[in-house]
């Protein structure tokens, strides 16, 4: 399918959304500046738990029909410029965005920093692709100060915005979800049709239906900020402690947003782990919450708005082992003309590349796994158990020898889904 071609423009004064630090800002930031971007968004985690929900919920869904449908049917968008949206059929590879929103309306579970900040941006962005053996899937977390061109796109009451040059990825969603999809597409060159929304509201409940996350924390984190008190070490997080977890910006490492989507890889990963583990699918009133939770708390293109089609949608996702499951960072470097903010670097069209060609993706380097009691890791000596150098995964039936793995360099920051990793390391 062909990306839409349309007319640029030069940026204007007011094209670039100015809303927070860029992602080389100081850990040291005044205090009136942090409280300032407070308001920050809870990035990685909100946008994909509904997906890993529904996807370890896909059996059991059917017995909640009626009530998934009707979460689904209140959040349904159209495409506003007209254009007929295809019911997908998850025959062949998958590509899906999934993006957070940080609008303030309509949300009942609390107060999220500055509750008069107007007009929405998704803080959080990512790209789902599934190979079409269903075997392997790409997770890739995009900066939101990714710096970008923009098409024209169509508001929900008809009017345009021109086509930009360049900018801030996170400000398409100001004119609505499509305008953010067709970005994606620009930039990346792959054929992404569908997406799903998540708000603030519906974290809470869902951490606490699948009864808390294990995380790891290579160090104590004390941030005002987020609310976040820990100590370094093991934790089961939920609730507004599992929301400050991956919330946390300055508290956690560098400071910077790149930080803290590893911060949040994490906790997504744990998340999986949790989420597709055997006590979890077999307890009946837990994926009924979490189910229930999930579509509460998204919205979705009218082509996924049947409740069989997300039924589908889990099927594809069920049957990826965790090991298959690469959650990693848009290989991104400093945008010219303002290091706070990025671009995609020479390295992402190789990403991108791959996808395009149903290509599985890993990682030249993952971050250091927690070992268990007892592990021969335990002592801190480097090798597979601790993380140090990762290979090529070895070919299996999932990945034949006509379709081999395209590896990352070390830069690319990432892990697979089966990897207990610790944040701040």
């Amino acid at each position: 399918m062909r990306r839409p071609q349309h007319p640029t423009r030069s940026p204007q004064p007011d094209d670039t959304v100015e809303y927070a630090e860029g992602p080389r800002a100081s850990a040291r930031a005044d205090a009136a500046r942090r409280r300032k971007y407070r308001r920050r968004r809870i990035g990685v985690a909100f946008a994909v738990v509904a997906v890993l929900v529904i996807a370890a919920g896909g059996i059991y869904v059917a017995t909640l029909f009626a009530r998934v449908s009707d979460n689904i049917a209140a959040n349904i968008v159209e495409r506003p410029d007209g254009a007929a949206v295809e019911i997908p059929d998850w025959n062949g590879p998958v590509n899906l965005l999934i993006m957070g929103s940080d609008t303030r309306a309509d949300l009942t579970s609390g107060t999220y920093g500055d509750d008069d900040v107007e007009g929405s941006r998704s803080d959080t962005l990512m790209l789902l692709h599934v190979n079409a053996a269903h075997t392997d899937a790409t997770l890739v977390s995009i900066p939101r100060d990714t710096m970008t061109a923009r098409p024209e796109c169509t508001y929900p009451d008809g009017s345009t915005s021109d086509a930009q040059d360049v900018a801030q990825i996170n400000g398409a969603f100001d004119v609505g979800p499509f305008c953010t999809l067709d970005t994606v597409r620009e930039m990346t060159g792959i054929d992404v049709d569908h997406f799903v929304v998540v708000n603030f509201d519906g974290f809470i409940d869902i951490t606490n239906a699948v009864g808390g996350v294990d995380v790891c924390l290579a160090e104590p984190v004390s941030d005002p900020d987020s609310q976040l008190f820990l100590e370094a070490g093991p934790h089961t997080i939920q609730g507004a402690e599992a929301l400050a977890f991956v919330r946390t910006r300055y508290g956690i490492g560098d400071g910077s947003d790149l930080g803290r989507i590893h911060t949040q890889q994490v906790y997504l990963s744990a998340l999986a782990r949790k989420v597709k583990s055997a006590g979890t699918l077999a307890n009946p009133v837990a994926l009924f919450n979490l189910a229930d939770a999930a579509t509460r708390s998204i919205q979705v293109d009218s082509g996924l708005s049947d409740t069989s089609t997300l039924v589908g949608l889990a099927s594809t996702l069920a049957t990826v082992d965790l090991g298959n499951m690469t959650l990693l960072q848009m290989p991104a470097e400093d945008y010219p003309e303002d290091t706070n903010r990025v671009q995609p670097s020479p390295e992402a069209e190789t990403l991108w590349a791959a996808l395009r060609a149903d290509q599985p993706v890993r990682l030249g380097v993952s971050d250091a796994v927690v070992p268990e009691p007892g592990d021969d890791a335990a002592d801190g000596g480097e090798g597979e158990a601790d993380g140090g150098e990762t290979t090529t995964a070895p070919e299996t039936d999932a990945t034949p020898a006509t379709d081999p793995a395209v590896t990352l360099g070390p830069d690319v920051r990432g892990q697979t889904a089966d990897n207990a990793t610790c944040a701040g390391g």
